[in-house]
């Protein structure tokens, strides 16, 4: 059989041109809207940044958190007012609150999550990142849990359920594994949500870890947040570029100094050796230049005047605007990068109400996240039968966690008993202490009213304690009201037998001397309370 060969037509070469012409020039458009400072959207969803370009911001954040001071001062500020001041974590049940210490004072979550440091480097990491991923190492045999985080760019992708895509399931790791010579081998692995314990499985290796997701910068529909910054980083590249082209005007202007005229060729010549210096390189000067304060004398027609520089029209104050468009990206006042000049609200007793909603806001996310991890860590003290209970599974949801009834200390009843998890910030404006100290009083005696028990003397010690900014609340508790004299009412009348031990109302010898004055005065103001609410 003979092959037949058509050979196209003119017409159909030009349209297979035409086609790949425009192929290239969508191409080319493409990489316009990238040089422009548009993003590229992914798979024609218009509502998800595509992993790549993610990474790119993700990277230009930390550069510029590393050396852009607008950036740098933006974040840290924002952490230093929503852990600055530290924060308190207990439990109402004592058992409860024992696992809870136990997993916080944990040295290996000292170093991720649990200690002042660790806690700013979060914030600054999820305000840069947009996303933290905490993966929880449970030890199923004592309940320890243990938490790190994984890198924000090595989580490559997370599975939603195919019908709710606000539901994550698994989460893809793509990264590198080092070997003790530096050989690195590429590893994916995938991770469980740690709220999902469906059947479902992707195909590849799967780690027995689970994973806890916090995003932010993004909207509810995406599965990644987006670094918070990302608003302000042509703005802060604009005003450092306007900085430097200010500084070359003025290195300009300051090139010469001072104007000299003359009629004369002689005179320019007289001027230029009286201005010049004849010195080169290491040989002497026979003639040095004109030191500060010297006197210029000349014949008439040469006259020297300097160069003013009053009446530029560029100064360093007009690039005010784009110093304010980061001020607006990061929902910060101007006063907090470095001109308080232009208010008077950066004090510590004083903060504009949206910032100060911000920071509020801010602490309200941690407590929620804080709230689900310590949560977590009970649900795991109570699988390994370290705390007594049993948890009732949710495929769609968290689990419930179900605890014996325990008798009450105060009265003896059995009584149901209490979950709550207690995550605290001090207030994040510094008011008047006595102010708060006495809205304490006023609502727990309702201005001396006869209502008794409203709030009990321990809750009323805490808030007075973290009202007076103490660092270390739960210490302090455990000193006023000890194990053994919880719900005991004190009493004034009674003297205490004449011993040799140390009297119970004294603190401890290794107690600090101000410390101990603190819990001197704590105890008295017990006394106080527990006084009226009698009355």
């Amino acid at each position: 059989m003979t092959e037949l060969t058509v050979a196209p037509s003119e017409d159909a070469q030009r349209l297979g041109w035409t086609n790949e012409l425009l192929t290239e020039r969508l191409a080319e458009l493409e990489l316009q809207l990238d040089s422009d400072g548009w993003i590229n959207l992914t798979g024609g969803l218009d509502r998800e940044l595509s992993r790549a370009k993610l990474t790119e911001i993700n990277h230009l954040a930390r550069m510029y958190w590393l050396k852009n001071p607008l950036i740098k001062r933006g974040v840290n500020v924002q952490a230093y007012y929503v852990f600055g001041q530290g924060m308190e974590v207990s439990a109402a049940d004592p058992e409860i609150d024992e696992v809870i210490q136990r997993f916080w004072g944990d040295a290996k979550n000292q170093a991720e999550l649990c200690s002042q440091q660790a806690l700013q480097l979060k914030e600054t990491e999820l305000t840069l990142f947009g996303n933290l991923f905490f993966v929880f190492f449970v030890n199923s045999k004592t309940g320890r849990v243990r938490v790190r985080t994984i890198p924000v760019d090595e989580i490559q992708d997370i599975v939603t359920n195919p019908e709710d895509g606000k539901d994550p399931w698994w989460y893809r790791r793509e990264y590198q594994v080092r070997s003790v010579d530096g050989t690195a081998t590429a590893k994916t692995m995938y991770y469980r949500d740690w709220r999902y314990h469906g059947k479902e499985q992707p195909r590849g290796e799967i780690s027995p870890d689970s994973v806890y997701h916090v995003k932010v910068g993004g909207l509810a529909d995406m599965k990644f947040g987006v670094s918070e910054v990302y608003a302000a980083l042509d703005w802060a590249k604009a005003y450092k570029s306007f900085l430097e082209d200010w500084s070359t005007i003025v290195r300009a202007y300051s090139r010469f100094a001072w104007q000299v005229t003359t009629k004369t060729k002689a005179g320019m010549v007289a001027a230029k050796a009286k201005l010049g210096t004849s010195a080169s390189g290491t040989t002497t000067d026979t003639n040095p230049a004109p030191v500060t304060g010297s006197t210029f004398i000349g014949t008439e027609g040469v006259s020297v005047n300097p160069i003013r520089t009053a009446g530029a029209t560029t100064s360093a104050e007009d690039g005010r605007r784009l110093l304010l468009m980061v001020a607006s990206s990061d929902g910060l006042p101007e006063s907090f990068y470095g001109d308080v000049s232009v208010g008077t609200l950066a004090t510590a007793r004083s903060l504009d109400r949206p910032t100060e909603l911000k920071f509020v806001s801010r602490q309200s996310l941690w407590r929620d996240v804080f709230q689900a991890i310590l949560r977590f860590v009970l649900v795991q003290s109570v699988l390994a039968n370290m705390v007594k209970g049993k948890v009732i599974p949710d495929d769609d949801g968290e689990p419930e966690i179900e605890l014996p009834p325990a008798p009450d200390e105060r009265t003896g009843e059995v009584e149901e008993r209490d979950l709550t998890i207690n995550v605290d910030f001090p207030p994040v404006l510094e008011h008047d202490q006595l102010e708060g100290v006495q809205a304490i009083v006023q609502a727990a005696t309702l201005g001396g009213s006869a209502q008794a028990g409203l709030i009990n003397p321990e809750t009323i010690t805490r808030m007075l304690l973290t009202t007076l900014g103490v660092q270390d609340v739960n210490a302090i508790m455990d000193i006023v009201y000890p194990p053994d004299e919880e719900g005991e009412e004190p009493t004034t009348d009674e003297q205490p037998p004449a011993t040799d031990e140390q009297p119970d109302d004294e603190p401890p010898p290794d107690v600090p001397e101000t410390e101990a004055l603190m819990v001197e005065a704590v105890r008295e103001l017990r006394q106080a309370i527990a006084d009226a609410l009698r009355e």
